[in-house]
């Protein structure tokens, strides 16, 4: 079998994967501000962002549970667009953290972002949690955002946290995001 050979459409295919997939992308951390509603549930000890290398920022969280075992957890996540402040965008979803870790398929936004934190901490099991919440060395990755269709800017995620129907604590995040093209 002989291949034609067509020089405008495998010089397209080149641009595209090209502009696509090695783009000057940038996703970084910007911010993080962790609070406990209730200090005789938990206490956050770390909440930080750290410069662990030239443009590498690494997260650090740990939240120490006072009351544990922690067998119900529901987290409601929300995603926000930074124009002329923070507006909501997309995304506000509530997810029940139990039952997301035995179906990981229910929630496809949460199963990313989880995905991305995964690796990193010491939630990666189901309930009951009897141990603190740590995050360790967290860095965000370009990869991370080739799922996620949103395009460049800043963005801020927002974590409540509750159990047994009781808000307990928040993290907010915010990351910038420039894909050095605009979707």
């Amino acid at each position: 079998m002989k291949l034609k050979s067509h020089p405008f459409e495998v010089f397209s295919f080149v641009v595209i994967v090209v502009l696509l997939c090695n783009s000057d992308a940038l996703f970084k951390f910007k911010n993080i501000k962790c609070t406990c509603y209730e200090k005789s549930f938990c206490e956050v000890k770390r909440c930080e962002l750290k410069v662990l290398g030239r443009g590498i920022i690494g997260l650090f969280l740990y939240a120490q549970a006072n009351q544990l075992p922690i067998s119900t957890a529901t987290c409601v996540l929300t995603l926000y667009r930074r124009f002329n402040g923070y507006r909501p965008f997309l995304y506000n979803i509530t997810v029940d953290v139990c039952y997301f870790l035995k179906n990981q398929n229910r929630y496809p936004f949460f199963g990313l972002v989880y995905e991305g934190i995964n690796n990193f901490s010491n939630i990666n099991h189901t309930c009951p949690y009897n141990h603190d919440i740590i995050v360790d060395r967290m860095v965000l990755d370009d990869k991370m955002i080739a799922k996620v269709p949103v395009p460049s800017g800043f963005y801020k995620l927002k974590f409540y946290l509750r159990t047994d129907g009781v808000s307990r604590g928040e993290v907010e995040v915010q990351v910038e995001v420039n894909l050095g093209y605009d979707r």
